[in-house]
């Protein structure tokens, strides 16, 4: 569901909220810390976004268990907003900027 709404999404201020929001739902749910805390980090920017998204793809390796279900479900979800924003990006350049 937050995949297909972030492939849609009309700025990076959506993008970022519909981040925020899953995140906390994450922390809400992960009654038994079992999901790192690099899953967990707040607030959000670009730069961030691509440095959490590569910290899952490291604990993705390593991951057993419920942290690995959480990482699993996380992955795609952060992947979609990194291409989103770079597309966003990418329409406010102006014609011929490289």
């Amino acid at each position: 569901m937050f995949r297909d709404v972030i492939r849609e999404a009309k700025s990076e201020y959506e993008i970022y909220f519909l981040l925020t929001s899953y995140i906390e739902a994450v922390r809400f749910g992960d009654q038994l810390n079992v999901v790192p805390e690099s899953v967990k980090d707040l607030p959000l920017d670009g730069g961030r976004v691509k440095q959490q998204y590569q910290k899952l793809v490291e604990l993705d390796r390593h991951a057993a268990g419920n942290a690995k279900a959480v990482i699993d479900e996380a992955l795609p979800i952060f992947k979609s907003a990194l291409d989103r924003l770079e597309a966003l990006s990418g329409e406010r350049r102006p014609a011929g900027y490289a």
